[in-house]
């Protein structure tokens, strides 16, 4: 079936799908498609780097299966790679330095939790600073970048200023001041339109960057190489 076109894998996949539903109630099948929605929306967590959101839906699942192979594998990679981003957060080197190099790049250690509700910039964002060696986590709202930021402290923070309900990106960069004393962490925020008041408030408020959405990987990267290289300065001894 790996050979096949996308087209024919979709249909193939679609026929096994009916053989399976064949001879099962209206319960059953409404049961299979829960589990098959969750597991799903788990690996598009992973594919967004929201791994807490995707170990939840894997959860789900589990709860609703418990012997879940596919799920249980999900479950396994997800459970392996949030320990060792946690291990290298708390500064043990990675298992994986040879991974994602580029021609040219040297890797980079650093991690940069991304906040985002558009779940198309999680995935072009992380994709794109894995690309250059980083390595990410995402978030899609203030709650779970705060439940992620208590887990993994990140490097540095790339969050859109403006969410739609609740709490502001503004209010995740004083929550982090308040909960995580002593942590030195960039904040660099995107927002489709960066207004005046904006800015002199996250200035005032000590954020190091804005920039525009739809923001280019380039600038983004350079901007968050710059802050790095700032902390960096500032905490080299006199």
């Amino acid at each position: 079936m790996g050979h096949l076109p996308e087209r024919e894998r979709f249909l193939h996949q679609a026929s096994e799908d009916l053989d399976d539903l064949e001879g099962l109630t209206p319960k059953e099948r409404l049961h299979r498609a829960k589990i098959r929605h969750y597991i799903e929306r788990a690996e598009d967590c992973v594919r967004m780097s929201r791994f807490q959101a995707a170990r939840r839906l894997a959860d789900k699942v589990l709860g609703l299966d418990p012997v879940n192979c596919d799920c249980k594998d999900l479950q396994a990679a997800i459970d392996e790679r949030l320990l060792r981003l946690s291990l290298r957060s708390n500064g043990f080197p990675s298992d994986d330095a040879g991974e994602n190099k580029d021609v040219g790049r040297r890797r980079r250690a650093e991690l940069v939790l991304i906040v985002d509700q558009d779940e198309r910039v999680l995935t072009t964002l992380s994709d794109a600073l894995q690309r250059y060696g980083f390595d990410t986590l995402g978030a899609a709202s203030f709650e779970e970048a705060v439940e992620t930021l208590t887990v993994i402290p990140p490097d540095v923070v790339i969050s859109e200023v403006n969410f739609e309900n609740g709490a502001q990106g503004f209010d995740l960069y004083q929550w982090v001041k308040t909960h995580m004393e002593g942590r030195d962490i960039p904040f660099v925020y995107l927002a489709s339109r960066i207004e005046r008041e904006t800015l002199i408030a996250g200035k005032r408020f000590g954020v190091d960057d804005f920039l525009q959405k739809p923001a280019d990987a380039e600038v983004i990267l350079a901007s968050i190489s710059n802050c790095l290289a700032k902390r960096r300065a500032a905490h080299q001894p006199a």
